[in-house]
């Protein structure tokens, strides 16, 4: 099980840092980065980014704590994080860019799906 927490530690670092800390502290710069319009609402963006934060912060204690029966759950939230993503990309409310984040929670989740079907005793 030991790939498989690090997987959740890698995507827990990931969600911190990346969309958790860059949302809260300089939502503009992360959202114009990733070409996501926005209005001057970025109290909002800075919301979203605690959320953020704070799933980061559980994958990491899942992984930390070997909480085993929440392994596949961070698999179905993260496949149907990207596929949500990508949902509202082909309605055409949000850009392209989107599908970077989307991509991330699809490989993420294949990488903790791939190593728990490696662990098992056969």
């Amino acid at each position: 099980m030991r790939s498989t927490t690090n997987s959740l530690y890698v995507f827990g670092a990931y969600l911190i840092l990346i969309p958790g800390l860059g949302l809260m502290c300089c939502p503009d710069t992360l959202l114009e980065l990733f070409q996501l319009e926005y209005d001057d609402q970025l109290w909002i963006a800075r919301m979203v980014g605690l959320l953020t934060f704070c799933i980061g912060v559980l994958e990491i204690c899942i992984a930390k704590y070997a909480v085993a029966p929440l392994y596949k759950v961070t698999v179905y939230l993260r496949y149907f994080a990207a596929a949500f993503m990508a949902g509202l990309w082909i309605m055409n409310q949000v850009g392209v860019m989107i599908l970077m984040f989307a991509l991330v929670d699809f490989l993420g989740a294949t990488w903790t799906l791939y190593t728990l079907s490696d662990s098992k005793p056969g």
